[in-house]
């Protein structure tokens, strides 16, 4: 008997080619697109409230520091400098902290374009437990709206904060930076909901 396998007994199963997996739908691919891009947008949450947090000490510092340059005993004295070096050092690292919160809100808005180019093609298809697109989109976009507000108000801070005239001027502006994150309610609301329809965790 011949060792060679006869070709007629193999099973035709084993001839056949291996099934090509389906390829994912195009809106399953952009529903993916958009849970990537709430996870990005959840991470530049983050980083907008650790920097305004950072900013609310620089804030502290320098009104501490300008409280004593405003005292009137120290203005007697000749040789007193209104602006400090160390004074000055803070009033940069806080204009530094508002170019970081121009990035965010910059980042944000591509992201923002970028899904409006998707919604093009998605239409109003539910991409998280029961938002559509378009809602994601108005959130975003209302969040980014009350960013550039706060900000606006922040880098008039940071520009005027050092050349405070009176304690009462100063403490002012420290209030109002502390403040500021705490003014855009349905900013926060937007934020959480976006976490709760994705399943990503804000801490």
């Amino acid at each position: 008997m011949s060792a060679t396998p006869d070709r007629l007994n193999v099973s035709k199963t084993r001839l056949q080619s291996p099934r090509t997996p389906a390829s994912p739908s195009a809106g399953t691919v952009g529903a993916s697109r958009v849970i990537d891009s709430v996870t990005k947008f959840i991470d530049l949450h983050k980083k907008w409230q650790l920097t305004t947090q950072k900013g609310t000490q620089y804030c502290n510092a320098i009104e501490n520091i300008k409280k004593a340059v405003l005292d009137p005993k120290q203005q007697q004295q000749e040789d007193c400098n209104p602006y400090p070096a160390n004074l000055e050092l803070y009033c940069k690292n806080l204009a530094i902290l508002v170019t970081i919160l121009e990035d965010v809100i910059a980042n944000l808005n591509t992201m923002i374009e970028q899904l409006k180019v998707l919604h093009l093609v998605m239409k109003d298809e539910v991409v998280g437990r029961t938002w559509s697109l378009g809602k994601v989109l108005d959130a975003l976009q209302s969040i980014s709206g009350h960013w550039q507000s706060e900000l606006n108000v922040r880098k008039l801070i940071t520009e005027n904060i050092g050349h405070s005239v009176d304690i009462a001027q100063l403490a002012l502006h420290v209030a109002t930076w502390e403040q500021l994150s705490n003014q855009h309610e349905n900013a926060n609301l937007s934020v959480k909901m976006l976490s709760v329809e994705f399943s990503i965790p804000l801490e």
